[in-house]
Formats: structure tokens, sequence, C-alpha cells
């Protein structure tokens, strides 16, 4: 169990970089792809949530009156930026999907509750800006990736929210109070447990479906299935999907490629 590990264990345990062999080169061709798209879509890029902070928005339109779905990106809440994951855009704009690129600030500077609200104020500024656009704004897809996962499921009951496709998530906190994460996380007991998916009531009765890879790290496919169980339990609705072969960097080509599963999955629920 989790709670055995020692410090160092718990280091190796959640250090996905240093699992993957050539996560580096992974992450790269991900900014060079995401560098292309925002090329040709930079009138809605970086649109501000007007909430007094620096988080911000994308948006990329695939006509009026389409569904969107709202991407939340990874880095275990202190790495990463909504535009380095700009190339998973074009298969679901193919798709005939809208898609919302959310940002949010990130620890040291900001706080698991910060975090969590700059999330929440996201959804609610793409809602305002659709409406603008177009009178009405649709029930809002959501999906992240790692540390996105958690903020994805954090923020299911946000109104406006249909459902939540979590990839390669975070549901229990308190693993992270003890490793390398915690040193610019900061969490204390109390917001592990307040910040926990697997500590909250599921009764929103909306649909969460839970991605990992097969590849994957034990404990990120720990976190999954477990939090799997306890949505059973709680008679939630959703499924589990574990993609046999794909690590955690790997299992975004199925969201990023338009025959992917992942992406397969979202289309059953919004088209």
């Amino acid at each position: 169990m989790t709670q055995a590990l020692s410090r160092d264990e718990l280091d190796r345990a959640y250090n996905n970089s240093l699992a993957v062999a050539d996560s580096a080169q992974i992450i790269q061709a991900w900014g060079v792809a995401s560098q292309a798209v925002r090329a040709t879509n930079f009138a809605h890029n970086d649109l501000p949530y007007e909430n007094g902070h620096t988080a911000s928005f994308d948006f990329f339109s695939a006509g009026p009156n389409t569904p969107i779905v709202a991407f939340i990106h990874g880095g275990f809440w202190q790495n990463r930026a909504k535009s380095d994951f700009t190339f998973l855009v074009p298969a679901l704009i193919s798709s005939g999907i809208s898609v919302a690129m959310l940002g949010y600030r990130l620890a040291p500077i900001a706080k698991m509750n910060e975090i969590v609200e700059d999330v929440r104020s996201g959804i609610r500024a793409v809602i305002a800006y659709v409406t603008k656009l177009q009178g009405h704004c649709p029930d809002i897809w959501l999906t992240g990736w790692s540390a996105g996962g958690h903020l994805a499921v954090m923020t299911l009951n946000e109104p406006g929210v249909k459902g939540v496709t979590a990839i390669s998530g975070i549901y229990d906190l308190e693993p992270m109070r003890h490793c390398y994460i915690n040193d610019k996380l900061a969490l204390d007991e109390k917001m592990s447990k307040d910040f926990s998916p697997m500590l909250l009531p599921q009764t929103s009765g909306k649909i969460v479906d839970l991605f990992v890879g097969g590849a994957e790290l034990g404990e990120m496919q720990r976190q999954t299935t477990d939090f799997a169980a306890y949505r059973a339990q709680c008679a939630a609705p959703g499924v589990l999907n574990i993609i046999a072969g794909l690590n955690h960097y790997t299992i975004l080509d199925e969201l990023g490629q338009p025959d992917g599963k992942i992406l397969a999955s979202i289309k059953s629920h919004i088209l």
C-alpha cells in the first residue's frame, strides 16, 4: 500500500518522466505540433478569465452551435501550460467539436484551492464567451490529463458541465503530500483531504469516464482503479478504461488522433 512506501519510493512511484525513457522527446514533439496549431488560431488565444488573476483560456471553434470540450492540462499542478497541449485540438475540431484549453495558476504561486477556483472561473468564462458569441452555450464536456484529470473531477459539479473524461489522473492527494511533488505544492493534511476526490461525495449524477494506460506506473494505475471502485460503490455513472501498452504520455494519442479511443468515447457522449 502507498502508506508503507518511503519518501524515495514515493518519489519514484510518481515520477512519470523518469519512468518513460523518451518522455522529453515526446513533450518536445507536443510543443512543436502545438506551436503550429496556435500559429493559425491566434485570434482566440489567451482570453482572460477576468477574475483578477492571470489565468486565461484559448478557444478553437468548430462552428456555431457545436458541442464544446474543455481540456485541462497536467504537470502535477506546477508545470506545463495550456499552450503545450494545442496539438490535441485538430482531431476534436475535425470531429465537429469546439475546444477550450483552460489555463490556471501554478504552484507554488497558487495553492490547491486557488488552482481549483481558477478552473471553475475558466469554465464560467468559456460559458460567458460562447453565450456572447451565439446567444447560448451548450453544456461543456470536461477532460483533463494527469493533474488535469484531478481538476476536471474537482469541478464536475460546476453549472454548465455535462460530464468528465479524466485521463491518468490523481484522485487521492495524500501520496502527493509525502513525495517530491509537495516541495512546491505545499499540501497540508486538511488541504489533501478537502481536495481528494476519493474522499468526497460522488452524488452529482454526472458521468465520469476514467482512462489510464496499462504501461503506466503502478501508483498511477492504482489511483484510477481505486477511484473507479469508489465511484462504483457510490453508484456514480461512468466507466473504467485501462488501455494496454500505453504509458503516461502516449495515452494522449488516444485523444489527439482521429481514431483514438478516448476521442471516440467523448464523441459518444456529446455528438
